[in-house]
């Protein structure tokens, strides 16, 4: 049964990386710049890493994870995933040009019965689902950098 999932995203965003690295730190205020994520628990403080959030789907389901920071170094986030999903995540960022280059990564167990059954027959589908929130996250990233 196919229900892991690994996706790599990758994007320029306009801004320096001290801020765009700024921005991916505050995991509970992802759910400002990030349209598909809606932050439903975890400590709102500035600079605390982790946060239990709702992530909907452009086809409008919804998955339920806790992101919890594991580890850092130099131009890299790397996260604990727990929930619907089990795993873990990645930013990274570096300069690129003008502005900063964007990885993502991503490494994931489907949990949640319902989807875990769909993701046996509904693999790429749902993956695309995965990169439309993706394109969401880069767009509003790119919008939230030019406001600060």
């Amino acid at each position: 049964m196919r229900t892991r999932f690994r996706f790599d995203h990758s994007w320029v965003v306009d801004a320096g990386a001290d801020a765009v690295l700024a921005l991916l730190e505050d995991v509970p205020g992802y759910g400002a710049w990030w349209p598909s994520v809606r932050v439903i628990g975890g400590r709102a403080v500035p600079g605390d890493r982790e946060a239990r959030m709702v992530v909907r789907a452009p086809l409008g389901y919804r998955i339920r994870i806790t992101i919890a920071e594991a580890s850092r170094g130099p131009g890299e986030l790397r996260a604990a995933i727990a929930g619907d999903l089990e795993g873990w995540c990645a930013w990274r960022v570096r300069p690129a040009g003008d502005g900063t280059r964007v990885d993502f990564t991503q490494e994931v167990d489907v949990r949640a019965p319902l989807l875990r059954a769909a993701s046996a027959l509904l693999h790429a589908p749902l993956a695309r689902q995965h990169a439309a929130v993706m394109r969401e996250a880069a767009t509003g990233m790119q919008r939230r950098c030019e406001r600060r």
